[in-house]
């Protein structure tokens, strides 16, 4: 008898697994995320821990890192999840130095400004870009 051959390519099937859909992944995941606290065992006071989401991205210069982190912050913005204020991007092999993305005010009605950290002028809520 021949050994089987199991070939798996990225983001391919692990054998063995049964596999969701994406979008019921990400409906699953939102679902269950608040940005507040949610009500914990140790009682009305407590709240559940978050978990903080790292995605490196590389880039081959400070600026080209600030402007794409701007970008996902921006365009995942839609999801009460994301807190584009606290976007910071590092140099690899200095990951305690990190520059800020976006600016991190709030501005009237609890939001945080909308554009990017170290700006002119008066906070807003919308990014002319």
């Amino acid at each position: 008898m021949s050994p089987v051959r199991l070939l798996r390519t990225i983001g391919g099937p692990v054998p063995g697994k049964r596999r969701r859909p994406p979008n019921q992944i990400a409906d699953r995941v939102f679902e269950s995320l608040s940005r507040d606290g949610v009500p914990a065992p140790g009682g009305p006071d407590a709240t559940a821990p978050r978990y903080l989401i790292h995605l490196p991205a590389t880039s081959a210069d400070l600026a080209g890192a600030v402007d794409l982190a701007y970008a996902l912050a921006r365009s995942l913005g839609f999801l009460p999840q994301i807190d584009a204020g606290e976007a910071t991007v590092c140099a690899e092999d200095a990951p305690h130095v990190r520059h800020r993305v976006c600016c991190d005010l709030l501005v009237p009605g609890g939001r945080r400004c909308a554009l990017r950290a170290g700006h002119d002028g008066r906070c807003a809520e919308e990014s002319p870009d």
